[in-house]
């Protein structure tokens, strides 16, 4: 038989249907998907952006710090401190404890004595008047110009740059054509493993996009393999062991991790709380006085949705993932709306795709899960990572 040639266009009409690749999110149903919450919260939170290379990288550039620590007792025209550098010629430099004020007396602090900066007295001359002490808060106030002296010297800050990988994975399910037909089996079934192998595959995207450290490597393959950066590689401001306190999570603990992700003016107005196992648990059972009810309530026990503190407000989800099933129920996630941003590759979406078997290999039908993503988190001094919840 001679070979059909196609002159005109190719249509949808020509593809063969069996190679159109499924996206199956859109058969997912959102009751489905709290078997990977947090895969799709990142996902509708923003439109996932699609990028050209394997590592996405990303400037940032935080406020120039005021405040610094005392680390020891001083009582000369010399003080210890964690970063003398921020501090710089003729600043005020006030003593939250003492109530004091110093006027720096260096262009750069630590340069007369490393760790320390060098002041006068508010005055203009001589040593500080109250002893300082191990933890004592100084803010950097406005530099005190002197009439007619010269400007004083410029300084900035230098902006952070960052990186993560996107990576990329596949999963395959592969039946003979005689199975389709299988009564107790059949084609029912056969729809019911695709389904389920996708939200499988769904909840190992999902507990990557929270774990685990980024990778480029190509000892393993024949090239270069990558896995993402999770989201708890990402924190490393906020992270709190409640294990330290006994492990008992309460309004008080909430408040304060709630409170140092909003220092900030790019914080959102509210975070996402996405509560494992036991921080569920420990939200349902709050005490009543903390809890809001109306004189029709008909049923016991509470079903916490958004908690509601002085310094924001908490909305709750939970993702099964963070259960005693995967060794990960002690934790609970703040979330900021705004922090966390999804990647796909070169639009790679992940994607169903039917029947990719070879032609010749006619007895056997084999499915191709496949997709790429990554996580990209700015600014992640917004979120928190609250661990050890007993």
């Amino acid at each position: 038989m001679p070979t059909t040639v196609q002159t005109a266009a190719v249509y949808t009409s020509t593809v063969a249907a069996q190679k159109v690749p499924v996206l199956m999110d859109e058969k997912i149903s959102y009751k489905e998907e709290t078997a990977f919450r947090f895969e799709s919260i990142t996902r509708r939170l923003r439109k996932v952006r699609s990028v050209n290379n394997m590592k996405s990288e990303f400037m940032e550039m935080s406020l120039y710090p005021i405040v610094m620590i005392g680390s020891a007792v001083e009582s000369t025209t010399t003080i210890s401190v964690n970063y003398p550098e921020y501090a710089h010629r003729d600043q005020m430099i006030y003593n939250t404890r003492t109530h004091e004020t110093y006027l720096m007396n260096e262009d750069i602090g630590g340069t007369g004595s490393a760790g320390k900066i060098t002041v006068v007295n508010q005055t203009g001359s001589g040593s500080i008047s109250t002893a300082t002490a191990v933890g004592d808060v100084y803010l950097i106030l406005p530099e005190a110009h002197a009439e007619g002296e010269a400007l004083p010297p410029a300084f900035t800050n230098k902006p952070d740059f960052f990186d993560t990988y996107l990576m990329q994975s596949d999963k395959t399910l592969k039946y003979t054509d005689l199975a389709m037909d299988q009564g107790e089996y059949g084609l029912q079934q056969y729809l019911i493993d695709r389904k389920q192998a996708w939200i499988s595959w769904k909840q190992q995207m999902n507990l990557k996009l929270l774990l685990g450290g980024q990778v480029r490597e190509t000892t393993s393959g024949d090239g270069r393999r990558h896995m993402s950066r999770g989201l708890r590689d990402w924190i490393q401001t906020n992270k709190q062991s409640m294990a330290d306190v006994g492990g008992s999570l309460n309004l008080t603990v909430i408040g304060t991790m709630l409170r140092e992700t909003m220092t900030i003016g790019a914080s959102s107005d509210f975070k996402i709380g996405i509560a494992g196992q036991n921080s569920a648990i420990a939200l349902s059972s709050l005490p009543a006085n903390a809890i809001r009810t109306t004189v029709n309530e008909t049923s016991w026990g509470k079903n916490i949705k958004t908690l509601v503190t002085a310094f924001g407000n908490l909305n709750i989800e939970y993702d099964k993932t963070l259960s005693d099933e995967f060794g990960l129920a002690d934790n609970l996630i703040i979330l900021d709306p705004k922090s966390p941003h999804r990647l796909v590759y070169a639009n790679k979406h992940p994607k169903m795709v039917m029947n990719v078997t070879d032609a010749s290999d006619y007895h056997n039908q084999q499915d191709l899960i496949t997709g790429t993503w990554g996580l990209e988190v700015r600014n992640e001094e917004l979120n928190a990572w609250i661990y050890g919840i007993a």
